[in-house]
C-alpha cells in the first residue's frame, strides 16, 4: 500500500474524529417542524433551496440547515428507503480499495461516484470516494470541499443522539449510513442486533476507545417504507 494512499485515508479518518469530537449538543430529529420549516416557501430553509445549495456544494451551509436537508429528505415523494448503492459504485470502491488509489483511476472513480449521488444524493461512501480521489490527484481545493460536505451529514447524524442507549440512539435515514459512520471511526463491527422496531445495535470489535458498540435509530427508514409499499 502507497505512503500517499495511507496519508490519504488517514487525513479523511482525522477529519471524522474531529466531527465526533466537536459534536455539540443533540436532538432527536422533530420531523413535524422539520416539514414545516423545510415547506415554507419564504425561507431559507425551504428544501429546493437547501437541496440547490447542497447540490452545488455550498460550503456555507449549517449544521441545523444540514440536519434539515438530511432527515428532510425522508419526507420527500422520490425518497426510496432502503434503496442501497448504485452497482456500479461498489465495483468502483472495490477497484479503487485493491488499485490502492491509483491515480489513473480517480477520474473515473469522480464520475461514477457523482453519478451514483445523482441517484442518491446522501449517498455517503460516493462522497467519501469523490473526496478521496481528489486529494490522491492533489486537487486539495475540492477534496476540501467534498471533505465539508461529508462532514456535514455525519454532524447531522451525530448532533441527533450519542449511541449509548436506544433511547439516544443515533438517527439515521438510509440503514448503510450506520455502518458509514462507524467505518470513519475505524471501527469494526462484529456484530448487529435489534432492539425494537426501530433500534438496532451495533457492536464493535475490540478497539483502543474501548467503545463496546451504538444504538442507531432507522425508523424514519422504515416507517416510510411501511407507508408506500405495505
Amino acid at each position: 500500500m502507497s505512503n500517499r494512499f495511507l496519508k490519504i485515508f488517514f487525513l479523511l479518518f482525522v477529519s471524522c474524529i474531529s466531527t465526533v469530537a466537536f459534536a455539540q449538543e443533540t436532538e432527536d430529529p422533530d420531523y413535524q417542524q422539520i416539514r414545516q420549516a423545510i415547506s415554507n416557501h419564504r425561507s431559507v430553509n425551504y428544501y429546493p433551496t437547501l437541496m440547490r445549495r447542497y447540490i452545488e456544494n455550498d460550503t456555507t451551509l449549517s449544521l441545523e440547515q444540514y440536519r434539515y436537508l438530511y432527515y428532510g429528505y425522508s419526507l420527500q415523494e422520490d425518497f426510496v428507503p432502503y434503496k442501497g448503492h448504485l452497482p456500479k459504485l461498489v465495483e468502483a470502491r472495490r477497484k479503487f480499495t485493491e488499485s490502492r488509489g491509483d491515480s489513473n483511476l480517480a477520474h473515473e472513480m469522480i464520475k461514477v461516484a457523482q453519478a451514483s449521488l445523482d441517484d442518491n444524493p446522501f449517498d455517503i461512501p460516493a462522497i467519501n470516494i469523490i473526496a478521496a480521489s481528489y486529494l490522491q490527484i492533489g486537487d486539495t481545493v475540492q477534496y476540501r470541499v467534498w471533505d465539508i460536505k461529508q462532514k456535514g451529514l455525519l454532524d447531522a447524524i451525530l448532533s441527533s443522539g450519542d449511541g449509548a442507549e436506544p433511547s439516544s440512539a443515533f438517527h439515521v435515514i438510509d440503514i448503510e449510513h450506520e455502518y458509514e459512520v462507524l467505518n470513519r471511526l475505524g471501527l469494526q463491527i462484529e456484530a448487529d442486533s435489534l432492539v425494537n422496531d426501530n433500534v438496532e445495535y451495533l457492536k464493535v470489535r475490540e478497539n483502543a476507545e474501548g467503545e463496546k458498540g451504538f444504538y442507531f435509530n432507522f425508523g424514519a427508514c422504515r416507517n416510510i417504507y411501511r407507508k408506500k409499499y405495505e
